[in-house]
């Protein structure tokens, strides 16, 4: 197979998945894949894209994924992306998904042939993809026994780039980020995530915030613009001791930079910090917490007793006396012990224990 000369992106999806990808997209650029790209993502990701060297960008919106306006105009706009796309004449399309949408994608914008990764019928990531017409025909099939997607993508680049006879780096991930001793911890916390069954309880997290205040962390909170609301009503009375940032992704991002530590759900939150090497506590619900988790994360999780745990977020407990038990039963001490041990392996900083006054 010869390798590609403009090679397009898709990357169309959720915040999370579209900041994973663009790490590993990264890195084929780097090692010289194709003579030429072209980024086709929503306009709220492409700043993840930036300073690529022969690159071109196309923003449109799509008809998938969370975060999208209505359908019939995120249709719309997708053509008109279509059609930008068209313009640059890519030779061939790249998805990381595997989902059969992204491959309609790529054809409604001419591209006739497609790079897509591929997944093992048992394996998990296929139970939140559609291919009701089968896999396609996929450069990499990732078996079950590489459950993590950070992994795949890495196993899916090795094969790209041995298409035009390049070596793999070994790794895409950024090595992990250093903060001079003498300065203050920075704790950010981001409490949101798309669906309930991912949300960590309102009272866990002002009971966390309670806890890093005795210890001498004043923690930073996270959300977008429309979270500020929400945000007010959780750490409002902690006054100018919790910090409210309700910014851009781009702010966002540049922000999250400059913590020890990020604390978040099964959201792009933590997927950002890894992509910018910072650790994170991940505070997985309803998925399968092998699944999405970050290589740099400690992640947290519990059925709950939940019998169908995990669920892949299609919870079947709405409405019942164990309701989302999963991600309720994260405890307060668990979240704050992960955070002392990352803070003390990091910074050599060692926090009070739980309910003990900070010395």
């Amino acid at each position: 197979m010869s390798p590609p000369k403009t090679l397009c992106l898709i990357a169309a999806r959720n915040l999370g998945d579209i900041t994973i990808v663009s790490t590993y997209f990264r890195q084929l650029v780097e090692q010289g894949l194709a003579d030429r790209y072209v980024v086709w993502t929503r306009p709220a990701t492409a700043f993840l894209f930036d300073g690529l060297p022969n690159c071109k960008l196309v923003r449109s919106d799509f008809p998938v994924g969370t975060g999208r306006g209505p359908m019939h105009k995120a249709f719309i706009d997708m053509l008109r992306g279509a059609r930008l796309v068209w313009r640059e004449r890519p030779d061939c399309s790249l998805d990381y998904v595997g989902d059969f949408r992204e491959r309609q994608f790529a054809r409604l914008a001419g591209v006739c042939r497609q790079l897509h990764i591929g997944w093992a019928p048992e394996h998990a990531h296929s139970r939140i993809i559609r291919n009701p017409l089968g896999p396609g025909a996929p450069l990499y099939v990732v078996p079950s026994d590489v459950p993590n997607v950070y992994a795949a993508y890495q196993a899916f680049n090795d094969r790209l780039l041995a298409l035009r006879g390049l070596s793999s780096p070994g790794s895409a991930a950024v090595p992990s980020a250093v903060r001079a001793s003498a300065e203050p911890l920075a704790v950010g916390l981001h409490p949101f995530a798309s669906q309930d069954c991912r949300k960590w309880p309102f009272i866990s997290w002002t009971t966390l915030v309670e806890a890093l205040l005795r210890a001498g962390i004043a923690p930073t909170a996270f959300g977008a613009p429309s979270d500020l609301p929400a945000l007010q009503a959780m750490f409002g009375r902690f006054g100018d001791q919790v910090r409210l940032v309700t910014g851009s992704i781009p702010e966002f991002a540049q922000e999250l930079g400059r913590l020890d530590l990020m604390v978040g759900l099964d959201s792009f939150s933590v997927h950002m910090a890894e992509r910018l090497g910072v650790d994170s506590i991940f505070i997985n619900g309803a998925n399968d917490p092998t699944l999405f988790s970050p290589p740099r994360a400690a992640v947290l999780q519990s059925s709950g007793g939940c019998a169908a745990w995990p669920c892949y977020n299609k919870p079947t407990c709405v409405g019942m006396v164990n309701e989302y038990a999963c991600i309720r039963s994260v405890s307060v001490n668990d979240v704050y012990s992960a955070i002392t041990e990352r803070l003390l392996s990091r910074r050599g900083i060692k926090l009070p224990l739980l309910h003990q006054e900070a010395a």
